[in-house]
This record gives C-alpha cells, structure tokens and sequence, in this order.
C-alpha cells in the first residue's frame, strides 16, 4: 500500500463527517471546539502514526499543536501490536484487510469519540474521565480545575 491510498482512506471516513483536509491533517472547526486528525510519518521506516486531539477555542494554544492530544494506540499489549502493523505500509498485510481493520478501529477510537464532543463541557468529561493526564498541558488542566494524576 502507498501513503496516496492511506490518505484517501482517511479522506474516505474524515470528509463525510465535515472534515477538510489540508496536508496531512484533517480539520472539522465547530463553535466551542476545533477536532484535528494528523497522519505522521515514521521518521526511520514506512511506518505511520495516527495522531488526533481537540483545540478549545476560547484558549490560546500556546505553541501546542492541539489542548487535548492523543495518539491512536492502545494500553493492551496485543491490540497496540496490531495497530502498529496495520500503521507500517511495509508490513504483509492484504489491503482490503489493512483498510477494514483500520476503519474499525479509527471508528471506534477516534471518530465515535469526536461526535460525541461538541462543547467545552463535553470535553471536560472525557478529562475527568482520565487515570493520568500527563499529555495534557498543564494550562489547560489549570482552565478545567483539574490536576494530573486524575484527581
């Protein structure tokens, strides 16, 4: 599979729910809150990481990327491996299977997720909702009131 293909699958699932692409990011700018996906490229092999996150557009960005970032990825060992290979274009895996394994999961991890939040409240519950917050720059845990470690 080519980066071509894997940009126009992304386009496939992004476009119909108001996102609009430029580069390798995909964009859907709501009232309260801006959605961002980005498609990154390995620097040391043909592999592709998924990156994704929430801009609350009341609060400068502060040379960050997005407020809330997150990477496609999983805690659970087995479930990391395979994204990680549907990710690697190097990798043996029959297109048709990369694609509908792929779709499953950016469905279920990413795009199920970003319907739901619409507001800064909405957001605010996914963050409560987190064990640790380490990702998230310590301003914006200081507008939501909230700490770290997920107190």
């Amino acid at each position: 599979m080519e980066k071509k293909e894997l940009v126009q699958f992304l386009n496939d699932i992004f476009f119909p729910i108001d996102f609009k692409r430029k580069g390798n990011y995909w964009v859907n700018n709501e009232k309260f809150i801006n959605k961002i996906v980005n498609l990154q490229k390995s620097q040391y092999s043909s592999a592709y990481y998924l990156n994704y996150g929430y801009i609350i557009n009341s609060l400068e960005l502060n040379n960050f990327k997005e407020h809330i970032p997150y990477r496609l990825g999983s805690s659970d060992s087995e479930q990391q491996r395979k994204i990680t290979e549907l990710l690697n274009l190097d990798t043996n895996i029959i297109d048709k299977l990369r694609l509908s394994e792929l779709r499953k999961i950016i469905n279920n991890e990413i795009v199920l997720p970003m319907q739901l939040i619409h507001t800064e409240e909405d957001l605010l519950e996914v963050l409560k909702g987190m064990r640790y917050r380490y990702t998230i720059p310590p301003f914006v845990l200081k507008y939501f009131n909230l700490s770290v470690d997920g107190q």
